[in-house]
């Protein structure tokens, strides 16, 4: 019996190398957008290019050029864990205003809605591939859908596991003193500093700390599939029809503009333990000095922050003239805004900070 849909697979009006196209491009890319941990409700379980990334475990390297000053603490580590250092790039932070607020959740809602979006269109398209494949004669092309769609499972288990592992890092002492707030400035590679404030065990376990699976043999396991069906691909996609290789072209690069564009993404949501608030100081000037004034520091702390250079010293009268008539000024500006009425607050902009105030 021949295959219904046989006379696709003698089309050839031109030739496409599809095996460059889907494992030379997009990997800085997919790296930093796989790496970030987020779920996206679209393209969580269709491909996308870059898949020797999975197995080959990059996507949860540390990168470098990026600072932490855990100010409360008095302690700072310019190793990030890799998750945290691709999602604070992802967030578009502003030059110095930007503020993340983060706290664990002990009982966290459970929303099944975007799995089982996201699972019904990976279904539906790997389904479809596949049995396009079949319906075509194209073998080489069926052997690429079944790689394909191993490489998206060991993708998910990959990324499940770092999602699992951050949970378990945020929930590590969380009943001890280690919920208790501490300020901290983030220095990203762009040179913007980002203000967080966190519990004490999630910047330790999570943010300074890189993920690691409860089930290390099945993890490289799993990683060792990953290498296997990505062989199974490089082997067979360049073998198959071009219908079939412009199906999956298109199809790849399709989920791979949507995932690093973010759309269906919700960064805010990233850990079923987590909270994250967002703030911005709308009239903010960028200069960091208004960013040290809005953190409320203690003497104690900005004798930390001048130990860091992050100040100048106290022999510079005039910046420390400046930063204290300023912080003053920000204070003043907080109590009036608490004071005053709720439809008149808005009016007044934001005030300084405190630990209190950016508990979600």
């Amino acid at each position: 019996m021949h295959p219904p849909l046989r006379y696709l697979a003698q089309w050839s009006p031109f030739r496409l190398d599809a095996l460059g196209l889907l494992t030379m491009l997009g990997g800085p890319e997919m790296s930093q957008a796989i790496g970030r941990l987020t779920f996206n409700r679209y393209t969580e379980f269709l491909p996308t290019l870059g898949a020797s990334i999975v197995p080959s475990n990059d996507f949860v390297q540390p990168l470098s050029g990026f600072t932490l000053y855990n100010i409360t603490d008095s302690i700072s580590s310019t190793t990030f864990a890799g998750w945290f250092s691709r999602w604070l790039l992802a967030q578009n932070a502003s030059e110095n205003s930007s503020v993340f607020t983060w706290n664990v959740k002990h009982q966290p809602p459970r929303s099944q809605r975007a799995l089982i979006l996201a699972a019904t269109i990976g279904l539906f398209v790997n389904c479809s591939t596949t049995l396009l494949s079949g319906l075509v004669g194209d073998w080489y092309g069926f052997a690429s859908a079944i790689s394909i769609n191993f490489s998206i499972f060991v993708r998910w288990y990959l990324v499940t596991q770092n999602r699992q592992a951050i949970d378990r890092g945020a929930m590590e002492g969380s009943a001890q003193n280690s919920l208790e707030l501490v300020k901290t400035l983030c220095v990203l590679a762009d040179n913007k500093i980002v203000t967080v404030i966190a519990p004490r065990n999630v910047v330790v376990n999570c943010f300074l700390t890189t993920p690691r699976s409860s089930h290390l043999r099945v993890y490289s396991a799993v990683r060792v599939l990953g290498w296997l069906s990505f062989a199974v691909f490089v082997v067979s996609i360049g073998q198959a029809t071009l219908f079939f290789q412009l199906i999956i072209v298109a199809l790849t690069l399709i989920a791979t503009l949507i995932t690093v564009s973010r759309i269906g993404n919700n960064d805010m949501a990233l850990s079923k333990t987590l909270s994250i608030c967002r703030g911005e100081h709308l009239k903010s000037s960028e200069r960091r000095i208004e960013t040290y004034c809005r953190l409320g520091l203690s003497q104690a702390e900005e004798d930390t922050m001048v130990d860091w250079a992050l100040v100048p010293q106290r022999k510079n009268g005039d910046w420390w003239k400046e930063y204290h008539n300023l912080k003053t000024k920000i204070m003043a500006e907080k109590s009036c805004v608490k004071n005053s009425p709720k439809e008149h607050q808005s009016q007044l902009g934001e005030p300084a900070l405190s630990l209190k105030d950016l508990s979600c």
